[in-house]
């Protein structure tokens, strides 16, 4: 099992189609794969159209091990399963908890339905604070998502700096590996910003800016919209999207 937390300080970058992408490719690849929905807005639970008697604001707030794995619930895209998201999980940011950025990775002890999958991918909400640490103080890796504008890209290299952070603080995580950028939202042809980002992110990143970059595409918003897998979407687009998933989530099962 390989958990990966998938974030950006700024929102707005694709975060949550890029996850729901990743899920689908490493579903076509033949793995078992486990959504999390770290992100208050729920807007990767409400694609996959995943409920349950619980989800994650119940596990987190409860703060009992080995509870995490009864909020899994089943979705209407085949071999992804979800652990939902509630717009309640925004009250973890504020309230008076006890060690509250450990309470994922708490649930998640001995939780023996996670034993399941060969991925679990976390969406994190676009921010820096208890729900991020949440999914980066249990993560065994950290994957950014940027589009290649200058907003984007500071919000990468804030998402990264925690990162650092984390991996800094032997109570943390010094274990968590970064994975690297994938660059979304690319423009065809590159747009003279889009060269200058992407230019940037190589001269500071090199070879963690993982390839193959990921083109604006319809085919994106059209499976988060209508709540299908880009398989389930007619199109040239759809495919395209679909073969560059595959691609990043053979990099993902690949790396150990």
């Amino acid at each position: 099992m390989r958990i990966t937390a998938i974030g950006n300080r700024k929102g707005g970058v694709g975060k949550t189609s890029v996850t729901l992408g990743l899920a689908t490719g490493l579903r076509l690849i033949g793995k078992r794969v486990l959504v999390i929905d770290l992100d208050p807005q729920s807007n990767v639970t409400e694609a996959l159209e995943g409920a349950g008697e619980f989800d994650v604001f119940d596990v987190l707030y409860g703060g009992e091990a080995g509870t995490l794995g009864q909020a899994i619930t089943q979705t209407t895209w085949p071999g992804i399963d979800l652990i939902p998201s509630s717009e309640s999980l925004a009250r973890l940011e504020s309230e008076a908890l006890l060690t509250p950025e450990m309470r994922l990775k708490t649930a998640a002890y001995g939780a023996d339905e996670l034993q399941q999958y060969d991925h679990i991918l976390i969406d994190l909400p676009p921010a820096l604070g208890r729900l991020t640490l949440n999914g980066l103080i249990w993560a065994d890796r950290v994957l950014a998502v940027t589009e290649p504008a200058a907003f984007s890209v500071k919000g990468v290299t804030e998402f990264l700096d925690t990162v650092k952070k984390v991996r800094s603080l032997p109570h943390l995580n010094p274990q968590l590996e970064f994975l690297g950028i994938i660059i979304n939202k690319t423009s065809s042809p590159l747009t003279s910003e889009h060269s200058f980002q992407i230019g940037e992110l190589e001269s500071t990143y090199g070879v963690d800016v993982r390839e193959p970059h990921l083109p604006l595409r319809t085919a994106m918003q059209d499976s988060v919209s209508t709540r299908s897998p880009l398989t389930k979407l007619a199109g040239r687009g759809a495919a395209i999207m679909t073969e560059k998933f595959v691609a990043h989530a053979r990099y993902l099962d690949g790396v150990n």
